[in-house]
């Protein structure tokens, strides 16, 4: 059953947008031109644990003990995905667009993946034991769904130079895209696994094509900056969006879509899905599996983000900063994130920070940052999973990285 599990897991971990939270801060210094360069890469789950990724990574053998810790980790739903990003931005204060000598001009090119699944914990079973497991009981799988795409992206603008809010109108280029889902999906077998009825109501769509350019899309990022009372002084909230926006996928999309029960006995769960797998192209096989085979065109949503929050402000006096929000990606596999923490400026030109989150591809998760400024030049590096970094017991990775560079 190794390449069950391989199919299941690496559409969405091998492929991780680009949301950050570490370090945001605003600065409002007067500048001419600077460019900005950030990525970042964020994957994990609620349930499976590093042991486990990093077989998949960087190969390697999952033994009992490791598929028991994560199996037991899991609920009735579950999730796992990723996000792997970059973006470099350019910014002029001084071309003065429309006249107005406070309007400078932005420009924005990036690429970006995004995958995730929820799935059930026999869903996760059957990857990793395969079908011996469950002779003579129900494999639930229902509800599953699947999401991954790919795309680029070229982006013009407006920013404000006294308060560096901006907005971005964004070309798309996407890449790949496989969505899936199934309403129902059960598999019952008998004691000795000699015969099951399987149960399906859902489709699966994927590219057929290994095109760099199979759609394009239109969409924005804004970036909005206002002062709120904060106690005594003054404090900033952001609002800011990413990517959001839809594409015309005009390469055909190869959907395969079912809603049956079908009782098998000439054939077993491993001959489906296991390494001996029967071919699932044959018309002959999709015909005996009540499969529908068409190829379609899709209009789908980007998978961009939201994101509300205070953030920290670079010319406060104060050594302590709190900063908190929320971040929402519009599809179920990511839950609304929300995070809260602490800056700390060690000194004028260095600081750290703390912060805990709950949400997303994951539960409960811890973070740090340390950002690094000089007159022309800063530098951010961040993880919002520290126990991913240091513990196989841990889900997943976090890494966050920003470079600003005036001239």
């Amino acid at each position: 059953m190794r390449v069950t599990a391989i199919l299941f897991f690496v559409f969405v971990v091998q492929n991780m947008s680009n949301a950050q939270i570490l370090p945001l801060d605003y600065d409002t210094t007067a500048r001419d031109q600077e460019i900005i360069a950030s990525g970042g890469i964020d994957f994990g789950g609620t349930a499976v644990q590093n042991h486990i990724f990093s077989k998949f990574i960087r190969g390697g053998f999952i033994d009992a003990s490791m598929k028991d810790a994560s199996f037991d980790k899991h609920r009735g739903i579950n999730r796992i995905g990723g996000i792997l990003g970059g973006e470099i931005e350019y910014r002029n204060y001084n071309v003065n667009i429309l006249k107005n000598k406070d309007w400078g001009m932005v420009v924005r090119c990036g690429y970006h993946i995004f995958g995730g699944s929820v799935y059930s914990k026999d869903a996760f079973g059957l990857a990793m034991y395969g079908n011996d497991r469950y002779h003579g009981d129900t494999i639930v799988m229902s509800g599953m769904n699947l999401t991954l795409m790919s795309f680029q992206k070229v982006g013009f603008g407006l920013i404000d130079g006294k308060s560096k809010s901006s907005v971005t109108v964004n070309l798309y280029n996407i890449t790949s895209r496989i969505s899936a889902g199934f309403r129902t999906l059960d598999i019952a077998q008998n004691g000795d696994g000699s015969e099951m009825v399987v149960t399906m109501d859902g489709s699966f769509e994927r590219t057929q094509s290994a095109n760099f350019n199979q759609g394009l899309g239109l969409g924005f990022d804004a970036d909005f900056k206002a002062p709120i009372s904060w106690g005594e002084g003054t404090a900033y909230l952001q609002f800011q969006a990413r990517n959001l926006g839809v594409a015309h996928l005009y390469v055909p999309q190869q959907r395969y879509s079912v809603d049956t029960t079908l009782t098998y006995s000439g054939f077993t769960v491993d001959q489906i899905v296991g390494d001996n797998a029967i071919h699932f192209d044959s018309l002959r096989v999709l015909d005996t599996l009540g499969i529908q085979s068409t190829e379609v065109n899709r209009t789908v949503v980007l998978p961009g983000y939201i994101q509300i929050g205070k953030i920290v402000d670079v010319h406060t006096s104060k050594r302590l900063q709190s900063f908190f929000g929320f971040r929402l990606h519009p599809t179920r596999m990511y839950n609304p994130y929300i995070y809260a923490g602490m800056d700390i400026k060690t000194t004028d030109w260095l600081s750290l920070g703390v912060n805990a989150g709950y949400g997303g591809f994951h539960g409960l998760r811890g973070g740090l940052y340390a950002h690094a400024r000089t007159k022309l030049i800063s530098v951010g590096l961040g993880t919002e999973n520290i126990l991913g970094a240091i513990s196989k017991m841990g889900s997943g990775q976090s890494l966050y990285l920003r470079l600003r560079c005036e001239f």
